[in-house]
């Protein structure tokens, strides 16, 4: 057990770990610029949009199945080891997609190595985050969260005018590389909380931090609540999925955008994205975590609602926004949600395995939008109505979610 000097001594570190993990997180979330990318793709080689859009989902499943597959070895790694580990992967995969001549080799490079990049770098970083602040995790998740989310609002004009002035395969390259070196940089600053940490400087007061059986990953699966918590969030994330990975798309289907000006609404939907991170993220310490997503999930109900009555553009670019910031809220409360449900000492596997719902959603969304919109000769209205549907599933069954206590649910 350190000693209260050592506490005093990383608690004024950690503002470095915690802006280090945000620039980290940053590069890790180019991710949300794929919008800007699947189209340059589908022009350059001539494959189905549909075949092009599996690279999306492909990638998120892979970095949401890495803290599953790899949880024991990601367990017996230092925070640091695993960042680099994953910056090697995530940098390489673009790098080789800058190589690409096959669709299988946009699959396996963008799709699986740098998606397994992903996930060794964000679930770590943020329980890593989370651990940092155990008496301010929602605003802490927030930020991280953020931060992953606001990688689009700089990715996405960046990859866009790349590919414009030097092509899209060495633009791929010029990005893999950079990230790769942003990231080892980063990962340099990071220094894992002293022994008693977290007990330490945990809020005393009762509340929503208390309560939890401090389960690890293994018996967790095994509560129902786990379960519930898949399904709520895995229902609510399809709608900000649709937006995020298909918002390019939409708009110039839709609204008759060109790819430039759809590439800068990119960037606002990642703006509102980062900014739900934050918002939802810090009101999370004084709503409560599940009176907090309930809120959510209802501007979730009503962004996708009224998106597949109106097609006016100024509402329809608002309401986009909306089920961006939507995605940006639940994505902050998870990692300080899965503590509260399960206890705060094992977040890092835990939140490792919880975070397969951003996969589990990344399958649903963009197989929504393109199917409604090869059927409905390019409306995504049913996509819509679908995802407001799923939203409202996991609004009743989140009023159900109570954690799992030291003698059973």
């Amino acid at each position: 057990m350190s000693s209260p000097k050592d506490f005093n001594v990383f608690a004024r570190r950690r503002w470095v770990c915690l802006i280090s993990a945000m620039v980290i997180c940053i590069c890790a979330g180019f991710g949300y610029a794929w919008s800007v990318l699947q189209n340059p793709i589908v022009t350059r080689f001539g494959w189905a949009d549909s075949a092009v859009a599996l690279a999306y989902t492909i990638t998120v499943l892979c970095s949401t199945m890495a803290p599953l597959i790899f949880g024991g070895l990601i367990r017996r790694m230092s925070t640091r080891t695993g960042v680099i580990v994953g910056a090697v992967l995530f940098g390489g995969g673009l790098l080789l997609t800058g190589l690409m001549n096959q669709i299988w080799q946009l699959y396996l490079f963008y799709g699986v190595i740098s998606g397994l990049g992903v996930g060794f770098i964000y679930p770590s970083m943020m329980a890593y985050v989370v651990r940092l602040f155990p008496d301010r995790s929602g605003l802490a998740s927030g930020l991280g969260t953020a931060a992953y989310g606001s990688g689009a609002i700089l990715w996405a004009p960046t990859a866009a005018a790349l590919m414009e002035g030097v092509g899209m395969d060495r633009a791929f390259q010029v990005l893999g590389v950079l990230f790769a070196a942003v990231i080892l940089v980063g990962s340099l600053l990071l220094t894992d909380p002293p022994e008693g940490f977290q007990a330490a400087m945990a809020p005393k007061r009762g509340g929503e931090q208390g309560g939890a059986a401090d389960l690890r990953r293994g018996q967790m699966v095994r509560t129902g609540t786990f379960w519930k918590m898949v399904v709520v969030f895995t229902c609510g994330l399809v709608a900000g999925v649709i937006v995020i990975s298909q918002a390019s798309p939409i708009l110039q289907q839709t609204l008759g955008y060109t790819a430039s000006g759809a590439a800068l609404f990119v960037s606002v939907f990642s703006a509102c994205n980062m900014a739900g991170r934050f918002l939802w993220g810090s009101l999370s310490d004084k709503l409560g975590l599940v009176n907090t997503a309930g809120a959510v999930f209802v501007l979730c109900i009503l962004s996708m609602g009224l998106l597949a009555v109106v097609g006016q553009e100024v509402p329809v670019l608002v309401l986009m926004g909306v089920a961006a910031s939507c995605y940006g809220g639940l994505a902050s409360i998870l990692t300080p949600l899965t503590a509260r449900m399960f206890g705060p000492r094992y977040i890092t596997e835990n939140y490792g395995v919880m975070y397969v719902v951003f996969g589990l959603a990344s399958l649903i969304g963009p197989s929504l939008a393109t199917t409604f919109k090869t059927m409905g000769g390019g409306s995504y209205t049913g996509a819509y109505v679908t995802a407001a549907v799923l939203a409202a599933v996991g609004l009743v069954l989140s009023r159900f979610l109570k954690p799992v206590s030291r003698k059973g649910e």
